[in-house]
């Protein structure tokens, strides 16, 4: 018995490592305060961005009827990029394959999400659903938008960036669901 006790005496003298901290992600404040507020934070999971390669921005609301945003301003440029959940929509209730074979039809480029669930893509391009020009294959001055899909939520979330291609495609990379 006495070698149990001076074993747990032993165990309870070793330094017990916490848990590394969790990241906060970029805008998560933000994002976490305006989904709060929404009609529709019951079918919309709040998203957000997990790099900060996306750049230095100040978030702050944006307004998306019915549902949530938080856009970046940088210095001189108001809403470089952004994420919202936007209001309810026919369709959101579709099957994702038929939301999918839909939003292909409609944006140039599609590409899977693989930081979030299985299944979740976006389509995306120049703003108004044109592709990207051979004079310009980076879209810089342009405004970009994405439309993406997540399984399970009923809304469409909007990703933007005035910040050229490479940073859209980062953004969407990068997206992850906040822990609530």
């Amino acid at each position: 018995m006495r070698w149990l006790v001076a074993a747990a005496l032993v165990l309870l003298s070793v330094p017990v490592e916490a848990a590394p901290a969790r990241r906060a992600m970029l805008g998560e404040a933000t994002v976490l305060a305006e989904w709060r507020k929404a009609e529709n934070r019951r079918h919309c999971a709040p998203l957000a961005f997990a790099t900060t390669r996306a750049g230095a921005g100040r978030a702050r609301r944006a307004n998306f009827g019915g549902g949530w945003g938080a856009a970046f301003d940088r210095p001189g440029l108001r809403s470089a990029f952004g994420v919202a959940g936007a209001g309810l929509l026919p369709g959101d209730e579709a099957p994702i394959g038929d939301q999918r074979a839909a939003l292909a039809q409609q944006w140039p480029y599609v590409r899977a999400l693989p930081g979030l669930k299985p299944q979740t893509f976006a389509g995306y391009g120049v703003e108004g659903a044109k592709p990207f020009t051979t004079d310009n294959p980076e879209a810089r001055g342009r405004d970009l938008l994405a439309y993406v899909r997540v399984p399970g939520e009923r809304c469409l979330y909007n990703v933007w960036s005035k910040l050229g291609r490479a940073h859209l495609e980062l953004l969407l990379d990068s997206l992850r669901q906040i822990r609530r």
